[in-house]
């Protein structure tokens, strides 16, 4: 019988150089199983080194990760990536990386961009800037997510930065996107109001948490059997199952904002 699990795939880790560095792998997965999720995504620009460490944590919590990654197009647009297994997440990465152009990370103007294991240790740095635009167009980071048969759709659509509508003026139909992400900034009601071309698009909202404070501020509960790959497949590739938002208040007390089919 289907119930509804509750779900923030939008978290970045220390590896982000716009992450805090308390965004360890434990403390991530920690908070999460205090806020009362069900199923996170630690989604870091264009590369996922932490997720090894983040998947250690989340099975001795009993919390399901999905392995996944924030891509940057060459057009700047954001587009989440999210995949099976772990392996196919670190496979995919290793595509892409040759990609990202060789420019060096400036810690101190930028942020750090360290890898932690599931003990809080640092075992890694990247070098590489993990925020710049990889060398690839939309189209064909959407083509490479599919054959790793992963699931793909663009980040907080309403933003002025790096939101698809902001950077092509409009969701191209042709992609074959069935969910959107919004960003914590905008209700549904809000966004399907500004964009009503939107209304044919599941909606789903994440925290896109930089701090562990933020984890969980906004949530999507699905309506599924399990807290799985089947189960986010289902609701997010092939329309079965429904999403509600949910917002966190000051108070961190929640409520429904917006539901959807």
């Amino acid at each position: 019988m289907a119930k509804w699990f509750k779900g923030d795939l939008h978290i970045h880790s220390a590896l982000s150089p716009c992450g805090s560095l308390y965004m360890s792998p434990r403390a991530i997965v920690e908070e999460a199983k205090k806020r009362g999720l069900d199923l996170i995504s630690v989604t870091d620009h264009n590369t996922c080194d932490n997720l090894v460490y983040v998947e250690k944590v989340a099975h001795e919590e009993g919390i399901t990760l999905i392995p996944g990654m924030e891509l940057q197009t060459e057009e700047e647009v954001h587009l989440l990536a999210y995949f099976e297994t772990l392996g196919g997440a670190l496979a995919f990465k290793e595509e892409v990386y040759p990609y990202l152009p060789d420019v060096k990370n400036d810690p101190d103007y930028f942020g750090d961009q360290v890898i932690v294991d599931e003990h809080d240790n640092i075992v890694g740095v990247e070098e590489k800037l993990l925020i710049n635009s990889l060398l690839l167009s939309l189209d064909q980071c959407v083509e490479m997510v599919r054959s790793y048969r992963g699931i793909s759709l663009p980040a907080h659509v309403d933003r002025e930065t790096f939101g698809i509508i902001n950077q092509l003026g409009f969701v191209p139909d042709y992609l074959g996107f069935r969910a959107v992400e919004i960003s914590r900034a905008i209700t549904p009601q809000e966004a399907l109001s500004k964009w009503p071309e939107l209304e044919g698009y599941t909606l789903v909202g994440s925290s896109d948490a930089h701090y562990l404070d933020d984890i969980g501020a906004v949530v999507t509960l699905f309506h599924m059997e399990t807290p799985s790959w089947e189960g986010l497949r289902g609701v997010l590739e092939e329309g079965r199952g429904r999403v509600n938002i949910l917002r966190t208040s000051s108070s961190r007390s929640r409520g429904v904002v917006g539901e959807f089919p």
